[in-house]
């Protein structure tokens, strides 16, 4: 082989590439005090779509770290209300079992009928892993009027982690 050979190009390439990179890795931490990432920022409430899938997120990650007793506790409080974002929980019978409103938990399914009269508990109950949208008008309680309410749900462990935003 002579260094002219094909693979000792692309070798050389190579290095010369992940030097670069390395290079550059360490010039943003001198400029910024913190490495470079490839992460997205988290996603603002002026994106309501996006925002209302980290909250879910959020939630099912709070199960898989606090179990599912402690993210009841939570989530039936107050306190896990961030303006119109709330996370509601629905358990493998279709019962709500977690909601800061507790006049919401333990409603039998058959229940889920908007304010149209449009009944969204089979779009809501067929949430799967992968999520889905279920859209329907119910009372908004920072206006007092029934809106359009735009609902992510996703489907893990058997249960139903949602919550959503109004359209105004």
């Amino acid at each position: 082989m002579t260094l002219t050979s094909p693979r000792i190009a692309v070798a050389l390439a190579a290095t010369a590439l992940l030097v670069s990179v390395a290079s550059l890795a360490v010039a943003v931490i001198a400029l910024t005090g913190e490495a470079p990432t490839t992460e997205k920022p988290a996603p603002t409430k002026d994106e309501p779509g996006a925002y209302t899938k980290a909250v879910v997120e959020d939630a099912i990650q709070r199960y898989k770290r606090d179990g599912l007793q402690a993210t009841v506790d939570y989530y039936n409080s107050i306190e896990s209300v961030d303006s119109e974002w709330y996370v509601f929980i629905i358990d493998g019978n279709g019962y709500t079992i977690a909601h800061h409103n507790e006049i919401f938990r333990n409603r039998n399914p058959s229940l889920r009928i908007d304010a149209a009269g449009y009944f969204y508990g089979d779009d809501l109950l067929g949430a799967t892993e992968d999520g889905r949208w279920v859209d329907y008008v119910i009372l908004n309680p920072e206006t007092s009027e029934n809106d359009r309410k735009h609902t992510w749900a996703v489907r893990y462990d058997g249960l139903i982690f949602a919550s959503g935003w109004y359209e105004r």
